[in-house]
């Protein structure tokens, strides 16, 4: 039998992968689920649903409360994804509440840990969140050109315009370049450039991802099942 001390992974990365073990099997009970759907306003909800997308992509939830309830069924929702969540909508106030965590805790999480939710649906939400009605108007007349004149509704959010043009495969997680060139002809030059910064970053954490994930297959699993025999 092997000691610890000579596993190949023994180092944050095996407490990685058994955190993710644990937190797989985690229920949310629904009284929790209720206590936050009715604490969220609308705003906040359609945000919630937005951020969810990848992860709930084979189901269409009609509401905050199925989709919560949906993913923790399907053992997708820890306590910690739930908490991100939260902290993703800004709603510190229920993290302590109902959570009984507080922001620091969460952003040391997320510092050490995969997220529940994409850098990407975090950067169209940062975006939107930044951009006033006179910027989306002029958004979404520059979209007329690539979505269609019948396509573009005057009285969209931005994150409503991003699932539209997600639809007609104009924007994606890799495939950014019109939101940034329209971002740009609008003169929010921050936010052209928070989009190349969230590009530069995705080149270089993708490929250490998979490579961790790999390591991680090759080298924890057998001895982490070995030790269960």
């Amino acid at each position: 039998m092997k000691s610890v001390a000579s596993w190949p992974s023994v180092d944050w990365t095996g407490v990685l992968l058994l955190q993710l073990l644990a937190t797989t099997l985690y229920m949310m009970s629904a009284e929790v689920i209720h206590h936050i759907e009715e604490a969220l306003d609308e705003d906040e909800k359609k945000m919630l649903l937005f951020l969810c997308r990848d992860v709930a992509a084979d189901v269409s939830p009609l509401n905050v409360r199925d989709l919560l309830d949906n993913l923790s069924e399907r053992g997708k929702l820890s306590a910690m994804g739930l908490a991100e969540l939260l902290y993703r909508v800004r709603r510190f106030d229920l993290l302590k509440r109902i959570l009984k965590m507080d922001k620091m805790t969460v952003e040391a999480h997320l510092l050490r840990h995969p997220h529940l939710i994409s850098d990407y649906r975090v950067l169209m939400t940062e975006i939107g969140e930044d951009l006033d009605k006179s910027d989306m108007s002029s958004l979404i007349f520059l979209m007329r050109d690539y979505m269609g004149r019948g396509k573009t509704v005057k009285d969209k959010s931005f994150l409503d315009l991003v699932m539209e043009l997600e639809k007609l495969n104009l924007v994606a997680p890799d495939q950014l370049d019109l939101l940034e060139k329209c971002l740009k002809n609008i003169h929010r030059i921050d936010l052209k450039t928070k989009i190349q910064k969230y590009k530069q970053a995705a080149s270089v954490w993708n490929p250490r991802m998979k490579q961790l994930q790999k390591f991680n297959y090759i080298h924890f699993l057998p001895n982490l099942c070995g030790s269960m025999d």
